[in-house]
């Protein structure tokens, strides 16, 4: 059994770790909002966390971010919580005799890359890649013999009910029988089911890792393959069109970072995926999105 501090206890991926290792593991955890979880400690600013706070766990996972938002248009507040906030709790942890600080970041460090390997340069293109990539950084460079550095940088999660982001809101569009262009759509992505991604933390604790680690599902998938996926959850038919280049042109000069979400490749290697530290996904794209539909069913 593992003791585990959890920072930002309150964040979606969080609550998915804390409940299904509850009962295995001694966690504790601080958010911002009340969860319900019994050690739970809600408070004000994480910064101001003290360093018994950190003494007596075996590792600390920071889940605290500020995730990318276009209207959020200061880097000074990306900074100030996605990179100084988490270099400040990670020393503290390291001052109180913490093992190992496992930190959340983000394949946005490596901006509109479409394939990711070990030789990709890491060149973010928004507020929230960079920010995070400051503080994987830093972070590797306080990584010792005592103290473990674990940076994790998932594609985008879902499953586990309500997950956040484009996948809920292709849910939404595809209940409305809304016809959608991705018909011609033949992009190759990585996904995470958010249950794939919480073991995969929990191995990197358990197997006490360093270094820099990429998990995702098995497979890729495309966006044609994802609607196709809800609408059959649904039980609707949706009328998925072929866009005309002219149209994917326009919304790729508009909107890049929408058509590189919905349109774009984005793979990782499946080497620096699936092998660094044994971890095979276990659930797949049906069951993620099973989840998301059953729920979206209960809160219609």
């Amino acid at each position: 059994m593992k003791k585990i501090l959890i920072i930002g206890g309150d964040s979606f991926i969080a609550g998915q770790f804390i409940r299904k290792y509850v009962s295995t593991d001694s966690i504790t955890c601080y958010s911002r909002r009340p969860t319900g979880y019994e050690k739970e400690i809600v408070v004000k600013a994480f910064r101001d966390m003290p360093v018994d706070a950190f003494s007596g766990f075996d590792a600390v996972i920071n889940f605290a971010a500020i995730v990318h938002r276009p209207e959020v248009k200061d880097q000074e507040l990306y900074d100030d919580v996605n990179y100084r906030m988490a270099c400040l709790l990670a020393q503290k942890a390291k001052q109180a005799g913490v093992g190992q600080f496992v930190q959340m970041s983000t394949i946005a460090v490596f901006g509109s890359a479409s394939r990711i390997s070990e030789t990709t340069p890491e060149r973010p293109q928004t507020y929230y890649g960079s920010s995070k990539l400051k503080a994987d950084k830093e972070l590797m460079a306080m990584s010792d013999r005592e103290f473990k550095a674990a940076i994790i940088r998932p594609p985008m999660a879902y499953g586990g009910g309500m997950a956040p982001g484009n996948m809920l809101r292709l849910i939404r569009l595809v209940n409305k029988h809304i016809p959608l262009p991705f018909g011609s759509a033949r992009n190759s992505r990585d996904f995470i089911n958010v249950k794939n991604l919480v073991e995969f933390i929990h191995l990197a604790v358990e197997k006490e890792v360093e270094g820099v680690f990429y998990p995702t599902d098995k497979v890729p998938y495309s966006t044609r393959n994802v609607v196709e996926e809800i609408s059959r959850q649904l039980g609707v038919h949706t009328v998925n069109l072929p866009s005309p280049s002219i149209f994917l042109k326009l919304v790729e000069k508009v909107r890049p970072d929408l058509y590189q979400k919905l349109w774009g490749d984005v793979v990782i290697d499946r080497q620096l995926a699936l092998s660094a530290i044994g971890y095979e996904p276990r659930y797949t794209l049906e069951d993620g999105i099973r989840e998301m539909v059953e729920s979206f069913k209960q809160q219609k």
